[in-house]
């Protein structure tokens, strides 16, 4: 047995997420282009921006940082209790349906989701993969919705309805992004 000798295989690969909702200093988000905090609302961990590393986080510093933030947002929570929040919440999804229809799409649609976002919207991006990523994630959006619409919701689609949201949400920003920055590599941006 040779040890020493293999090449490595080395590829870039997308292990978390970078960046998230803008939030101030105790974990509270910002509402989208008003400044204001979202009401009743902590973001910590990977879901936040705290702008705390930069552009790009550095490895292992986002565990403490998420200790830091939970422990500014307990402090913060225990010394200004939430007022009750009174709004009535609607009745869940599955009320009043009877037949629940194939749910067997619902694997091969997450793969679609998992591929699409790998090979388009990966590390290094172009505009027109982007744009072909936004138009297949439309599509899946419709045929998930389709089977949301006819069937008692499970675990399931629930998830994929969120992951399809979120897929489309991260593709819409890369589009509208004009510089790279970070992590966020668009080879269409590069000034030559």
């Amino acid at each position: 047995m040779k040890l020493g000798h293999d090449p490595l295989p080395i590829s870039p690969a997308a292990h978390y997420a970078v960046g998230g909702l803008p939030v101030d200093d105790i974990g509270r988000p910002f509402v989208k282009d008003s400044g204001e905090i979202f009401p009743r609302l902590f973001a910590i961990g990977e879901v936040a921006c705290t702008g705390m590393h930069g552009a790009n986080r550095l490895a292992s510093n986002s565990l403490l940082e998420a200790v830091v933030y939970a422990a500014r947002a307990a402090e913060h929570i225990i010394s200004n209790p939430p007022t009750k929040h009174q709004n009535e919440l609607p009745d869940w999804r599955a009320d009043g349906l009877d037949n629940l229809s194939e749910h067997t799409p619902v694997v091969h649609d997450k793969n679609e989701l998992r591929q699409t976002m790998t090979q388009e919207v990966g590390i290094v991006r172009r505009f027109s993969r982007l744009n072909r990523a936004a138009r297949r994630l439309e599509l899946l959006g419709q045929e998930v919705d389709r089977l949301w619409r006819e069937s008692i919701p499970t675990r399931s689609i629930v998830e994929l309805r969120n992951l399809i949201l979120v897929g489309q949400l991260v593709t819409e920003d890369a589009l509208t992004r004009k510089e790279n920055c970070g992590l966020h590599f668009n080879q269409d941006l590069v000034k030559e």
